[in-house]
């Protein structure tokens, strides 16, 4: 069997998780290639008998760049797919919605797993709640699944048996499918803040424009260009030593402690049923100190240490 494992990564989580999957697979003796979402062709698909895609949960569903790579596929005449996630806090309803859109260009998915992640969002306090996943369970349970999703492609192309098909999921409660359905990209942008580049603070070193995942920055631009398009993955704020990409996180992050706690209780759940394991103290994260705001004071204190 020659299997291909596509991945958005956004942070290097999804990437991590793949890896392992690529391991599971490999141990039965299978084939396993892994590209980027990027670099993947879709016409070079027809030579995979299994194909696999992952990527981040963004607001409670799959990216919009894998929309996007989705709707491009050409039909798969029933090509056996699985799909994979990292999310933290809620899974939302990454599973049914991406396994609708493939089953739509005549992908059959076979199989699903997930992962909680770290969250590292600006306008978020950090520490956060899923902060230490990935760890080594999760990646032994990812390779696990590696090698189950292999079983499963060989017994349903053996016994026609669709019936060995498991229902996608996990979701979260009806409350978070329901806001996944509401989060278009039209509503998204209303959402997040305009991103502008301090030309003053800059130092044109493009890690910003080098890593846009769908290349919506320009740097050399009058002005620079930037979220044109965008994805709302707020990379490149993340990614920028300086802080020089901009934006006015305070209204996002005064609402920091009110979802906080419909958070808390989705995985109180998901914990209850053994499906997440805590691996730092809920209660000792602060949910008024966001995370840009830690960036500013790490700035801060690097450039009063070159001061000295």
């Amino acid at each position: 069997m020659k299997t291909l494992i596509i991945c958005f990564s956004q942070t290097g989580n999804t990437h991590k998780i793949a890896e392992c999957i690529d391991q599971g697979i490999t141990a039965t003796g299978s084939q396993c290639e892994m590209k980027t979402l990027n670099e993947t062709a879709s016409e070079s698909l027809s030579e995979y008998d299994l194909i696999g895609l992952g990527a981040p949960v963004f607001w409670y569903k799959e990216p919009l760049n894998v929309q996007d790579f989705i709707e491009a596929l050409p039909e798969q005449n029933s090509r056996h797919w699985f799909v994979f996630c990292t999310h933290a806090n809620v899974i939302g309803n990454f599973f049914p919605s991406i396994t609708e859109k493939l089953s739509k260009r005549g992908a059959k998915v076979i199989g699903f797993h997930h992962s909680y992640a770290d969250l590292t969002v600006p306008f978020y306090p950090y520490p956060s709640y899923t902060t230490g996943h990935p760890d080594e369970i999760d990646f032994q349970e990812a390779k696990a699944f590696g090698e189950n999703i292999v079983e499963r492609s060989v017994q349903i192309q053996k016994t026609g048996d669709d019936g060995l098909i498991p229902e996608p999921g996990p979701v979260s409660s009806q409350e978070w499918i329901e806001e996944s359905k509401t989060m278009t990209k039209e509503k998204i942008s209303r959402i997040i803040p305009e991103f502008t580049i301090n030309t003053e603070t800059c130092i044109r070193c493009r890690l910003c424009e080098e890593n846009c995942p769908v290349g919506g920055i320009d740097i050399d631009a009058e002005p620079p260009r930037i979220q044109d398009p965008c994805i709302y993955c707020w990379r490149c704020v993340s990614i920028c030593p300086t802080l020089s990409v901009e934006a006015d996180w305070a209204p996002l992050a005064a609402m920091a402690p009110a979802n906080y706690a419909r958070y808390r209780k989705e995985l109180d759940k998901a914990a209850a049923r053994g499906e997440f394991r805590w691996l730092i103290d809920p209660d000792t994260i602060d949910l008024n100190d966001p995370l840009y705001k830690q960036w500013q004071r790490q700035l801060k204190n690097r450039e009063n240490q070159k001061k000295k």
